[in-house]
């Protein structure tokens, strides 16, 4: 029996524990000068958490290990991975479908949507995140977002096929004059290296841009996306951030960005997939 439970996860400092054992994890996917755990590792060491007495739920040790992939910088935004390392604070808090969640459901889509409207209005949280760990497909997760979007306000500004892609853009609503993009990332041998996380994840920046953005990043005030996320940083920092984001991203990737892996496209599948 499929059931449809949604448990939010905001980070403490009772994560400190399974986060060590979690940062332990060797890397083995080798790109350029950088190494990085494989998908397999961390669901190994996820499931070896899982077995201890004192474990916290699979659901939030999932969340963890999708936090540590972040932190260690495989997305290729420096950004997005010094917003992940301190995601307790900065508030980056996760959405977690339970494994046995039928993900295409109209209950899970409704709770879903709730939590998001809930960090939305939050003023403390800045990025939402829904992990569906027991999403095994390109076809489920497709369902996911197409179960979202037909309960809204997930909406999709792109949905076509060219090229033999199926590409998904998918946006949220922040405000009024706000479109959030969500990024997918998931352990699919078709996804752009900057998004083959662990589990598969929607991301979605939950807030406006704020009054001052690092002078390289897109001044577009109706767009809303990870990179946005405030810090605090020297200028010297930011600078040398991005241009070590520009680096570390063409590095793993193995070219320059491309309309697959910018962030502006949430998804886009091989239609031989979803046949």
């Amino acid at each position: 029996m499929k059931t449809t439970t949604v448990e939010a996860v905001r980070f403490d400092s009772s994560d400190l524990r399974w986060a060590k054992a979690l940062a332990a994890i060797t890397g083995t996917a080798q790109y350029g000068l950088r190494r990085f755990p494989e998908p397999p590792a961390y669901h190994e060491v996820v499931a070896r958490l899982a077995e201890q007495p004192e474990a916290p739920a699979l659901s939030r040790l999932c969340a963890l290990a999708q936090r540590d992939w972040h932190t260690r910088g495989q997305n290729g935004c420096q950004f997005a991975r010094l917003v992940a390392k301190d995601a307790d604070t900065v508030r980056w808090d996760y959405h977690v479908l339970d494994v046995e969640t039928d993900a295409d459901s109209e209950a899970t889509a409704a709770g879903v949507c709730e939590l998001v409207a809930g960090a939305v209005a939050d003023p403390h949280v800045q990025v939402a995140s829904i992990l569906a760990p027991g999403i095994a497909t390109a076809g489920e997760l497709v369902e996911l977002i197409r179960a979202l979007v037909r309960r809204g306000p997930f909406w999709l500004e792109r949905d076509d096929l060219a090229d033999g892609l199926r590409r998904l853009f998918v946006r949220y609503p922040v405000d009024a004059d706000t479109q959030a993009w969500a990024m997918a990332f998931a352990p699919f041998d078709f996804i752009p290296n900057t998004r083959r996380g662990p589990y598969a994840e929607l991301a979605i920046r939950v807030k406006p841009k704020p009054e001052w953005v690092f002078h390289r990043s897109s001044q577009e005030r109706e767009i809303a996306h990870l990179a946005d996320t405030p810090l605090t940083m020297s200028d010297r920092h930011w600078e040398d951030r991005w241009w070590s984001t520009k680096r570390r991203t063409e590095m793993i990737l193995g070219a320059k960005p491309d309309d697959v892996s910018a962030a502006k496209a949430t998804l886009t599948v091989p239609a031989q997939l979803l046949a």
